[in-house]
């Protein structure tokens, strides 16, 4: 993965491809993926979207209701938490490598 994606998990499978939907309803280029196991333990899908689109995702997919969303980036090995939509927000590192 470029350094210049980002991965968004959502809690469920459901709720995963319902804001795939929604992204591709808004134009926003993104991509279905496996999500990484070293993000979390929850569904196993992720969606892969660029840097530059994080805002407008962050905004349809909280318009749409699709939450909580977190989105992380790759550097060196590391998962680090670049923001967080909906229940309990905010960003800081995942912790995990």
């Amino acid at each position: 993965m470029k350094t210049d994606d980002l991965v968004v998990v959502l809690p469920t499978t459901h709720l995963t491809l319902q804001a795939e939907k929604t992204l591709k309803g808004a134009g926003i280029s993104h991509r279905t993926i496996l999500k990484p196991r070293r993000i979390s333990s929850d569904c196993g899908l992720a969606i892969r979207i660029q840097w530059k689109d994080m805002e407008g995702a962050s905004r349809v997919l909280k318009e749409a209701g699709h939450l909580p969303a977190t989105f992380y980036r790759s550097e060196d090995s590391l998962w680090e938490q670049v923001l967080r939509v909906g229940e309990g927000g905010g960003h800081g590192d995942a912790g995990t490598r």
